[in-house]
């Protein structure tokens, strides 16, 4: 964000809990700013930059606050902990705080990132990770909650028959009876879940399922069974985690995490999906429920400090061999519990903001533009932190408003990020030049995925221009609506060489470099990508 920028929060309080930290306040006015672990600070004129950071996790959330002058200077910055959260401090109680580091420097800011997110995973012992990253097929975007048995049979079988390059067959919303009854499938699931996992693996693929383990909804079995295991607020109400309408038209409510039959009932869940059923892959959503300000039943615990034993516990329980992907979760806590992690809103169906939540000053409103600009800033936590999941890539033509130069944009960014990649379509209906277009993402995307990727230029534009990835590939595109003559800022000891080739066409791309050979230009259309071997 730019110094003339204002930090707003959404103006509907209820998207707060799912788009920022419920605790922080943001304070809407130009030059002042908030962000949660880390914050990175950089004048582009004189390429002098600091960075604020979480040096490693204590048991409380740290946010920091910043004024930045319309000059781009910093006027001020303090580190706030979310210790006030902490319903139960005694007098010369020892507070477990993690440590703070403020750092100038000149030169790359892309670079420091990467450097502090290498850190950050030696610093809390993120696990070693497979050259090979998921890839796979996910119902959610084309079907919603619309799914049923014979849905999920149909595209499994044409995965097959297209002889897609993919490990992965996953399960999203839409098999639950209710959120919060995780082991009821809905009467459009007549078989129940494991035969699918059978027939999952029978076709020689992984059975992954999605679901959100901390989130209830009144008309569930276990609200109405253990009222006492809801999170409640003072006055005795529970409290609501999330709206969303494809559910019903009141709210989703939070678990207390640290009550005793939440935690059973979560054990008895995971244990269920993963050594009965038999899913190997569990997509965990809405995660930041285990962290709302609530009455608990430990009262000792933070709310940093309640999610973190919840998943310590989780991953006990589904073992080290199941492939945990969080989705809504907070970074820093996360880090070491999970195999992959969502680092960006959701992707849609359309490139820009719809124009109710544009309306409604909602600057996170979900879509895929949104969503690229934080699989752009946030890729160099691959491989640092866990492996990226920039969201689950679509090609289609049918139930889709974006353009194909769009499309094709979107399968440069998530290809060239090397992060996990699935295929979010109705395969069955799929046209013959967009599957040519996603096997080619599953080939680019093969060669990048060993490597931890850098943005360029994140303080150029909203959009950063472009993204090298260490296997040799270079994607750089034009994010805005008209003819551009795109700069893009080359790595320290890049030296590309021509001729410059387009890995979708094949053909020559005309690009040119500066004298020292550390910027180069191309000219692109409007919403025209490039993946060039360098």
């Amino acid at each position: 964000m730019k110094p003339e920028e204002q930090d707003l929060s959404p103006r509907l309080s209820f998207l707060q809990y799912s788009q920022e930290n419920i605790y922080s306040g943001e304070k809407g006015k130009a030059g002042l700013f908030l962000s949660e672990y880390f914050l990175l600070a950089y004048n582009k004129e004189n390429k002098n930059g600091i960075l604020y950071a979480s040096w490693d996790r204590g048991d409380f959330g740290i946010k920091f606050d910043i004024h930045l002058t319309q000059t781009g200077e910093v006027e001020y910055a303090s580190a706030i902990y979310d210790i006030y959260c902490l319903p139960d401090i005694r007098p010369n109680a020892k507070l477990s705080i993690s440590k703070i580091k403020i750092e100038s420097f000149v030169g790359s800011p892309e670079e420091k990132l990467s450097k502090y997110f290498k850190h950050l995973g030696t610093e809390l012992k993120a696990p070693a990770f497979p050259k090979k990253v998921p890839t796979g097929w996910c119902s959610w975007y084309y079907y919603y909650t619309k799914i049923d048995q014979k849905i999920i049979l149909d595209n499994l079988a044409k995965v097959r028959e297209l002889n897609l390059p993919v490990e992965f067959f996953q399960i999203d919303d839409g098999y639950q009876k209710e959120i919060g009854d995780w082991l009821v499938p809905n009467e459009k699931f007549p078989g129940g879940m494991r035969i699918l996992a059978d027939e999952i693996k029978r076709v020689g693929l992984k059975p992954g399922i999605w679901l959100a383990p901390f989130l209830v909804r009144k008309k569930s079995e276990f609200f109405r069974k253990y009222p006492e295991a809801i999170l409640k607020d003072e006055k005795g109400k529970p409290v609501p985690a999330i709206y969303q309408p494809l559910w019903g038209l009141d709210a989703t409510y939070a678990l207390d995490i640290t009550h005793p039959t939440s935690l059973a009932y979560l054990e008895k869940v995971f244990s269920t999906i993963v050594k009965e059923w038999g899913y190997p892959y569990l997509k965990l959503d809405f995660l930041f429920a285990g962290l709302l300000p609530g009455e608990t039943y430990k009262k000792n615990l933070s709310p940093q400090a309640r999610y973190m034993e919840a998943m310590q516990m989780i991953r006990k329980v589904v073992g080290k061999n199941t492939f945990l992907l969080g989705c809504g979760a907070p970074i820093l806590p996360s880090v070491g519990f999970f195999d992959g992690m969502r680092i960006s809103c959701d992707v849609a169906p359309f490139w820009h903001p719809e124009k109710l939540r544009t309306f409604l000053k909602d600057r996170n409103a979900l879509c895929t533009e949104t969503a690229l600009i934080n699989d752009l800033t946030r890729a160099s936590m691959h491989r640092n932190l866990w492996l990226n999941d920039p969201d689950c890539l679509l090609v289609r033509k049918k139930r889709n408003k974006m353009t194909e130069a769009q499309t094709k944009l979107m399968a440069s960014v998530m290809a060239v990020s090397g992060g996990m990649l699935l295929v979010s379509d109705d395969l069955t209906k799929l046209e013959m030049e967009r599957l040519q277009l996603l096997k080619k993402a599953f080939q680019l995307n093969s060669e990048c995925q060993g490597y931890t990727p850098v943005p360029l230029g994140i303080f150029e534009e909203d959009f950063p221009p472009a993204l090298y990835n260490p296997s040799g590939y270079l994607g750089i595109w034009n994010s805005t609506e008209q003819t551009k003559t795109v700069q893009v800022p080359l790595p320290p000891g890049l030296k590309p060489k021509e001729p410059f080739l387009d890995f979708w066409t094949g053909t020559r791309i005309d690009c040119s470099l500066s004298e020292k050979k550390d910027l180069l230009s191309v000219e692109l259309p409007a919403f025209g990508s490039a993946v060039i071997s360098v």
